[in-house]
């Protein structure tokens, strides 16, 4: 008997695959960002994730793929992501064409992440082994954040760890589980990577991360036991409990004194980064105001060769007048997405409503959107919204039974 050929099977291996090929990527990336380095396996594991994304959209040409309208949340997104495109390619100040390409599948890199993750779930539904790929991508950034934290402990060098955030934006697709131990294992181990981080920013966005998916979750469920409210307060009891031993843990280092100095330092002179960052854009004139300098022009311009710390600032002044208005419109749209998700209590209004306020929250205070992390996030999104579609088709298709007069 020939074998038939099965574009569903082979959609979700590819799907895995492409998730595996990304979680090496975030790693490369993460010991870029912490080593300050130009790691050669970074560029290459970089391009690599943009041709395999890139492939899955072969699929639309297979006969039984199904075209459909994407979500609005969906479409903003693509449209913003490709607008990056343009004011790069035409103002960008790389002096090398690899560079140039790396930049370039960097910045294409979520559009491709948000439409795979979208266009998978959507059509196909979830498979059992979703949440476990999952939570092995989680265990992987997390164990190259040990690696990268015991390797500057050794050298006595105690950084500020912002590739802890990856643990951060993956961990509402772990509480996509329906085991709570595997959403509480998970929310201690994102706990202990971004507190030891002493980030600030970080901190603060887990705990409202947390507090929101509670809040939501609360509001979604369809009958709350007196028992489930215990466990709640029992488990925020613990996590409190958890961020205190492990945020005074390093007297050289401890995350409360870096809160309790946010006035003294500003934020790590966050106040003088923002304003020279928005003088810049200020001083921008003519067509470069209106589409912007290209992709990570702030550290190029800047006299001081930081970013804007501030995604806002950062797209004004790369992609222009155009490109915050996409920016901002993708995230207001999904946002009211959200909040119809959470008026018809979806079980899957938490998860989204975890990383749109994880995510929003570093947006002010740091980058998300121009930095790696910006796959991550769209992966969550795009996974959560197609998840939400496939179930909400399921139920629109079932016959509809009325009792009869």
């Amino acid at each position: 008997m020939p074998t038939q050929f099965n574009i569903q099977q082979l959609t979700r291996a590819w799907f895995f695959c492409s998730l595996f090929i990304l979680g090496i990527a975030a790693c490369a990336s993460m010991k870029m960002m912490e080593a300050d380095i130009d790691s050669g396996l970074w560029g290459y594991a970089t391009v690599a994730s943009f041709f395999v994304w890139g492939l899955s959209g072969v699929l639309l040409y297979f006969p039984d793929y199904n075209l459909y309208k994407p979500s609005l949340p969906i479409l903003c997104y693509a449209l913003f992501l490709l607008w990056t495109f343009v004011p790069t390619m035409a103002y960008g100040k790389e002096d090398t064409t690899s560079k140039l390409v790396i930049d370039l599948c960097w910045i294409l890199l979520p559009l491709l992440v948000l439409f795979g993750a979208y266009n998978t779930v959507r059509n196909y539904g979830p498979s059992k082994w979703d949440i476990p790929v999952f939570c092995l991508l989680s265990l992987m950034v997390t164990g190259q954040y040990y690696l990268i934290y015991q390797e500057l402990n050794i050298f006595m060098l105690h950084s500020h760890l912002a590739c802890s955030y990856f643990a951060l934006y993956l961990l509402p697709l772990t509480f996509l589980s329906k085991s709570k131990a595997v959403r509480i294992v998970f929310a201690i181990i994102a706990t202990i990577v971004v507190v030891s981080s002493v980030k600030r920013g970080g901190v603060l966005a887990l705990i409202l991360a947390l507090f929101t998916y509670i809040a939501c979750w609360a509001f979604a469920a369809k009958k709350l036991r007196f028992s489930t409210i215990a466990i709640g307060i029992v488990g925020l009891a613990i996590f409190g409990t958890l961020v205190f031993i492990v945020g005074a843990s390093d007297e050289n280092n401890n995350v409360f004194e870096r809160f309790e100095n946010v006035e003294e330092d500003q934020g790590s002179n966050r106040v003088m980064v923002w304003g020279l960052s928005a003088a810049m854009i200020a001083k921008s004139e003519g067509v470069q105001l209106l589409t912007g300098h290209g992709y990570n022009s702030v550290v190029a311009d800047s006299p001081i060769m930081l970013s804007a710390h501030n995604d806002f600032i950062e797209v004004t002044y790369d992609y222009g007048v155009i490109g915050i208005v996409l920016y901002l419109l993708s995230i207001i749209v999904t946002l009211f997405y959200l909040l119809i998700m959470i008026r018809r209590k979806s079980e899957y209004a938490p998860p989204l409503a975890m990383i749109m306020v994880a995510y929003l929250s570093l947006s002010m205070m740091s980058h998300v959107i121009i930095y790696f992390f910006a796959n991550i996030v769209m992966l969550t999104i795009g996974y959560i919204i197609g998840r939400y579609e496939y179930d909400k088709k399921l139920q629109d298709s079932e016959p509809q039974y009325y009792a009869k007069d």
